[in-house]
């Protein structure tokens, strides 16, 4: 009996030790597949598959002015504002030319076009017109030209057909007619006046009488050859009740300002006009360009073109665009013209010189004549 126990024994003895030997090897094994890390893992870099489509273009902008003045500077100033703004000017390898001798600025419009630019932006009329001769592909954004469809630049204003559209820094007629609706925002009905020779007159007249229909007012226009005709006019001004004299950019008319400003006084009849030397000399407000203004919606449109793939024959000329407003804060006081509130913000008040500032010689076409 005691020797079977001693056998059963050796037996149990015998399978644990198979035991701990299986579930060494098993434990072994395991290992092999699942190794225990000694220190923590290190996070590989992500990569991402190389992209389909290549990267952005890198356009060419050559710009190019004749002129020198405030009115250019601030024409190329706004034009790389907007740019700026938009956040392009990285996608842009931009020329900036500027010169004043004319044979020069044409040969220096040549080497752009056979560089091979996308885009010309130019400011003033001669720049422009250089340009446009120059070449007939590359598109050509202009800025501070005042009459583009008169010089033959482009087909019309409104599809301009070729490779040139831009920016007009024509007087600001239509600004200065919404100006009135601002100040005075009950007039019911303007008077625009003008001489019968000065065709740029005439222009501006039958804007003046466009815009203000559309803004629901009324404007009669007058054509004035001589001072008797003058006095004659404003005598009918003031007999038919009507509220507002429009002045456009006249000669004829700035020399007679005194006669005008004599009746508007005693008449309680403002006068809005065409620039800022009619404003010194006793009319009551205007609308300037703004050729900052101008170069941020050339910027645009060239934006347009390069990156929305517009075509410059389809964009339309430009001719609306920010001004400054100015009213001559001596005139409103003398006429008892309280300024609406809201109007505020949008006028700068100015206090006129003893001597009337000169005309920047640069005022449309950017010195381009």
């Amino acid at each position: 009996m005691k020797k079977h126990i001693i056998v059963i024994m050796n037996i149990v003895l015998v399978m644990l030790v198979l035991g701990a030997v299986v579930f060494a090897v098993m434990k072994v094994m395991g290992n092999k597949e699942e190794p225990v890390p000694t220190e923590a893992p290190t996070m590989a870099p992500a990569t991402f598959d190389e992209p389909t489509s290549a990267p952005e273009k890198l356009y060419k902008i050559g710009i190019v002015q004749n002129g020198v003045g405030n009115a250019s500077k601030a024409c190329y100033e706004g034009f790389i504002s907007e740019l700026n703004e938009r956040g392009v000017i990285a996608n842009l390898d931009i020329v900036y030319i500027v010169e004043e001798d004319k044979e020069q600025c044409k040969e220096k419009i040549k080497m752009l076009v056979n560089d091979g630019c996308d885009l010309l932006y130019t400011v003033g009329r001669y720049a422009t017109e250089t340009a446009a001769e120059i070449t007939k592909d590359i598109p050509i954004i202009f800025g501070a030209v005042n009459s583009p469809d008169e010089i033959g630049i482009v087909e019309s204003n409104e599809a301009p057909g070729g490779n040139v559209t831009g920016v007009s820094s024509f007087t600001p007629c239509f600004e200065q007619i919404d100006l009135i609706k601002l100040l005075l925002p009950d007039t019911k009905s303007i008077a625009a006046i003008y001489t019968a020779t000065d065709a740029d007159a005439l222009s501006q007249a039958i804007v003046a009488e466009k815009e203000a229909e559309a803004i629901g007012m009324t404007c009669s226009k007058y054509q004035i050859d001589s001072e008797p005709t003058l006095t004659k006019t404003l005598s009918k001004i003031k007999d038919e009740g009507i509220e507002v004299i429009y002045i456009p950019v006249d000669l004829y008319l700035s020399g007679h300002m005194g006669m005008i400003t004599e009746f508007s006084y005693e008449n309680n009849i403002p006068v809005v006009c065409g620039d800022e030397v009619t404003l010194n000399m006793g009319a009551f407000a205007t609308s300037e360009v703004n050729y900052k203004s101008i170069g941020s919606v050339a910027a645009g449109m060239a934006y347009d073109v390069l990156f929305n793939e517009k075509s410059t024959a389809t964009l339309s000329v430009i001719y609306k665009h920010d001004c400054n407003n100015l009213v001559n804060k001596q005139v409103a006081d003398k006429l008892g013209i309280k300024i609406p509130s809201k109007a505020m913000e949008q006028i700068q008040l100015v206090e006129p010189p003893t001597e009337a500032p000169k005309k920047d010689p640069e005022a449309g076409d950017s010195g381009s004549e």
